[in-house]
């Protein structure tokens, strides 16, 4: 049997910083029906949504409604588990809409199909005592469905041990939103990541899993409308803006516009360089979604500066002082470009 596993979709969520936020949300919504769609021409028996379908407690009604559309047209049984955003209200709704689904609660709940059993529970409720009423039959292929940190428990404890001397077979985590495999003993785990980057938080392939219950394989599928491209370029012994002009030029030549943009600048900023005001004149507007962070550190003599007998010289004797060598790299690239009149 096929399974297709995914989490953190947070459909409905705000999504500031990109062109067409309205649009966005429509393409996350889109996301789920290409799964959907994909587990229909592949022969997935389940999709496993590990919690956080939706972002807002208030979701559209709108939002909702063409999720239960895409669950009604899929071949699949869903299961979907609520996790830490939205409340329960958008689920209370879908449950109406497709009292088909499966949905979890705060005791284990089981569903069963052929010789897969697919169980799990909200967490954060009584999570100790729940952790030794788990009850999984050895014949069975079974998934465990789970919302949370594994090294954190703070929302709600993941009993790793408890996992480790468990029957499961594998481990559907949702809350972390980039893909990644954990081991408990021989209980094999993944956090399937998100459908659709939302965020520069988000930099990780976005796509879901695909279990093969009779192979007993796992693999990640990736999928994306758009993603976040990430490049860093360096400023190092560029003295003129025209140049740097040509630098950033050359460093995006080849990302598509559609794309998120995080423009990460680093290396030694000469004095006098107009690096934030050359890249947005370049950038801004020219992709979905724009980042530019500025780790350059400052070309400035500090010895020879603090030697000086001016408000500059106090001004880096000051920064100095400051223990932290990030923040004191950004108070004296911001306090001497101030200074100079090149801010």
């Amino acid at each position: 049997m096929k399974i297709i596993h995914t989490a953190d979709l947070h459909l409905g969520s705000p999504l500031g910083g990109v062109k067409d936020p309205e649009l966005r949300r429509h393409e996350l919504v889109t996301a789920l029906a290409h799964l959907s769609e994909y587990a229909n021409n592949s022969g997935a028996q389940a999709i496993v949504i590990a919690g956080d379908l939706f972002d807002e407690k208030f979701v559209s009604a709108q939002t909702v409604q063409s999720v239960a559309e895409i669950i009604r047209h899929s071949n699949a049984t869903w299961f979907i588990m609520r996790g830490n955003h939205g409340g329960s209200a958008p689920y209370d709704d879908l449950h109406d809409l497709c009292p088909e689904a499966g949905f979890f609660g705060d005791e284990w709940t089981y569903y069963t199909l052929d010789n897969v059993t697919i169980c799990g529970r909200e967490l954060g409720h009584n999570d100790a005592e729940n952790w030794d009423k788990l009850v999984l039959n050895p014949a069975n292929f079974n998934i465990l469905v789970l919302h949370g940190d594994i090294d954190d428990d703070s929302y709600g404890v993941i009993d790793k041990r408890a996992l480790s001397n468990s029957l499961a077979s594998y481990v559907a985590l949702g809350h972390r939103h980039g893909y990644c495999e954990h081991k408990f003993g021989r209980v094999r785990a993944c956090y399937s990541g998100t459908l659709e980057a939302r965020g520069f938080d988000e930099s990780a392939n976005t796509g879901f899993v695909e279990i093969d219950t009779e192979h007993n394989t796992v693999r990640f599928v990736q999928q994306a409308i758009r993603s976040v491209v990430t490049i860093r370029i360096d400023v190092t012994g560029i003295v003129s803006d025209v140049a740097l002009s040509g630098k950033i030029s050359q460093a995006i030549a080849d990302v598509n516009p559609r794309n998120y943009l995080n423009a990460i600048f680093v290396g030694t900023q000469e004095s006098g360089l107009h690096l934030q005001m050359v890249a947005r004149q370049l950038l801004e507007d020219r992709f979905f979604a724009l980042r530019i962070k500025d780790d350059t550190k400052p070309s400035f003599n500090l010895a020879e500066i603090q030697n000086e007998v001016s408000l500059r010289g106090e001004f880096v004797k000051l920064a100095m002082q400051i223990e932290d060598p990030a923040f004191r790299d950004e108070v004296l690239k911001l306090g001497l470009s101030a200074l100079e009149g090149t801010l």
